[in-house]
Parts: structure tokens; sequence; C-alpha cells
């Protein structure tokens, strides 16, 4: 008996539990849903015109709307603000849209956009997004807090931050220097003597490019297709590089947490490496290159150099070289865990030496052997020549073709 009634109580402990979670769990729906502000807009729209004079450049900031700004054949800037309020009411919302004024001013050789607001709080705010016509032989600075940047048709140098917003920047002649904390960017036909693309949290993607370029984002992707001149420095901490149809000076192309792809690119000297991911190259050609990653597979198709160094602390290694490398190439190959594999040009000449510490080595090439005759070590020379290839992993097989 006692202990049917020690089991209800505690059936009844459960149920009162149960009850007072679902009440708890109504009690904050009712908070969610009473605590809500009831919002009020009011938008309106005005224009105005300001000649060139001596001004060489327009200075644009919001901070909350967006901005874009278009180079054009014309003798005056045109400035449309869409100027909206927000506030409990809509009589509030149209109050402060109407107080909003927009200010342009030439400060020195600069015309300078500035919204002038008042003060708000307490779920009242002014939002200010500017569509901009400007000469298009102009230098150009905008900021956004809270909004995307959008800039084309210049030719000048080009200067944009962003907090939290995406920026585009296309057609441009002139150097470019943007950055954002949250959001995407995406530069398109630009020729300039260097462009710097910097975002914390977005992909960056890059098509027709000339003159150096230094990119890089903390968390995204990195795209970059048909570029050329100057040297390129690209860096993503949580994302995959992608590199096509370029050709530069200096590269070097790298990932903290992804891969890194390349497809037709000329350069020297070329490095690609990676933290934590694969890489593959396939048609490059640098007097140097350098490929390494700590965790993952390494291939590369018709390369065509005469230095190459390739290490993978964890990885397999896949390498072809093109018919055009010297005979006498020199190649440094090395995995800590994984099988190697390499390709040499028909008229390589020069000292070879292939090692595995657990796995087999073989080589399709005649070697004249020097030394001790070992099955986990080849060393010797093929042909007459200054070449030298050094394969050697920890843990796998090592051949050479």
């Amino acid at each position: 008996m006692t202990g049917e009634t020690e089991m209800a109580r505690r059936s009844l402990r459960r149920m009162v539990a149960m009850g007072l979670c679902a009440l708890s769990l109504m009690m904050v729906g009712c908070t969610i849903q009473c605590g809500g502000w009831s919002q009020a807009k009011y938008e309106r729209t005005t224009s105005q015109q300001a000649p060139v004079g001596t001004n060489t450049a327009i200075d644009v900031e919001s901070r909350f709307g967006s901005i874009t700004i278009t180079g054009a054949e014309a003798d005056e800037f045109k400035v449309e603000a869409t100027i909206t309020g927000h506030a409990p009411t809509q009589e509030e919302a149209q109050e402060l849209a109407e107080k909003t004024q927009i200010r342009l001013e030439s400060v020195g050789n600069t015309l300078r956009v500035r919204a002038d607001a008042p003060t708000t709080g307490n779920n009242r705010s002014v939002s200010v997004s500017y569509m901009i016509a400007a000469p298009k032989r102009i230098g150009v600075k905008c900021e956004s807090d809270y909004g995307s940047l959008h800039v084309a048709g210049v030719e000048g140098t080009v200067a944009g931050k962003s907090s939290n917003g995406s920026i585009q920047v296309e057609n441009i002649q002139g150097s470019v220097a943007v950055h954002t904390s949250y959001g995407s960017i995406t530069c398109r036909n630009v020729t300039g003597q260097m462009t710097e693309l910097e975002s914390s949290n977005g992909s960056i993607t890059i098509a027709d490019l000339k003159g150096s370029a230094k990119v890089e984002t903390s968390y995204g992707s990195i795209t970059c297709e048909n570029f050329s001149d100057g040297d390129y420095h690209l860096k993503s901490g949580n994302g995959t590089v992608t590199l096509a149809h370029g050709s530069v000076g200096e590269c070097d192309a790298s990932s903290s947490y992804g891969s890194v792809v390349c497809n037709d690119l000329k350069g020297d000297p070329i490095k690609l490496s990676s933290g934590n991911g694969s890489l593959e190259a396939t048609d490059v050609d640098a007097r140097n290159l350098d490929l390494s990653t700590s965790y993952g597979a390494i291939k590369a198709r018709q390369i065509t150099t005469a230095d190459v160094t390739v290490h993978s602390s964890n990885g397999s290694i896949d390498i072809v070289c093109s018919e055009s490398c010297p005979a006498d190439l020199k190649g440094e190959v090395k995995s800590g865990y994984g099988s190697i594999d390499f390709a040499a040009p028909a008229q390589f000449a020069g000292q070879v030496h292939l090692s595995t510490q657990y796995g087999s080595v073989r080589t399709a090439r005649p070697v004249t052997m020097s030394g001790q005759i070992d099955k986990k070590n080849i060393s010797g020379t093929i042909g007459e020549g200054a070449g030298s290839l050094h394969l050697e992993t920890g843990s796998g097989s090592v051949e050479l073709k």
C-alpha cells in the first residue's frame, strides 16, 4: 500500500511539473506576442543637383540605407534620396521623414553628401538611401553602417565601407579599396593599380580584373576569374579559393579551412596552400611553384615549372608535369601520410631519390642505381643532367613515372 501511495505521489509531482512547464511556455509566448511594437512607416523622396565646379570627388555617408553611385558623361551631380521614417504612429513617422534634410556642400575639391536627421530612439528611426548620378571622371568615397554599396562606371579611385551590407563595384578605371564586416563583395571589370577587397563574413567574387589585388575574407569563398597584371594575394579563413584564367606576377592563394582550386594560371612565383583542405591545380605555369596543405590531397595536372615544392602533412600527392618543363627540373615532394605519384617530363635528366618508411617504391624510368638496393628506397640517376627529384613519404607508396 505504501508503495502504491508513493507511486501516486510521484505521478502527481510529474503532472504538476508538466503543468507548470506548459504554463511557463504559454506566458513566454504571450510576452513575446504582446511585447512587440507596432511600426508605422512614412517615405518621401528628394532630388537635388550640384554643379561639378572644382569638385574631383564625392563623399557620401548613410547610417541606415544603401548607396548607389553611377558615373556618366555629365557636368553635374544628381542626388536622389529616399528618406524613410519609422515610428509607432504614422504622424510621428511622417514628422521624422520631413524633418530629415539632405545637405550637399563642397569641402575642398570634394562634394560631401550628408543627411541631417532628428535625434531618434525608443522604437523610432530614420533611414536614407541614395541614388546618385555623377560625372564619371571622379573619385568616390562612400560608407554605410547598415546598407549595401554599389559603384559603377567611374574613372577614379573608389573607397567603400559597410558595417553590414554587400558591396558591388563594376566598370571601374582606378584603384579600389572596399570593406564590409557582414556581406558579400562583387568586383567586375576593374582596371587599376591596386584592388583591395575585404569581408569579415562573406564571399568575394572577382571577374575581369587588371592590376594587383589583395583579397581577404574571414568566413567565405573567393572566386577570381579572368585576371591579369600585377601581384595577387588571396586569403580565406574558412572557404574555398578558386582561380581561373590568370596571367600575373606573383600569386599567393591560401585557405585556412577550405580547398584551393586553380586552372589556367601563369605567374612567378606561385604559391597555393591550405591549412585543412585539398589542392587542385591544372595548366599552371610558374618557374617556381609551391603547393602545400596540412590535411588534404594534392593533385596537379599539366604543370610547367623549373622548381616545384609539394608538401602534404596528411594526404596523397599526384603530380603530372607538362612536356614544357626543362630537363633540369628540380622537385621536392613530401607527404607525412599518403602515397606519391609523380610523372616527370620525358626529357628529365638528373638525380632521383624515392623513399618510404611504410610502403613500396617503384619507377618506370631507367635509373642507374647508387648505394644499397632497398625495397623502400631508390637512389640514382636518370641520364646525364642537372635535375633532381626527391620523393618521400612516411606511409604510402611512391612511384616515379
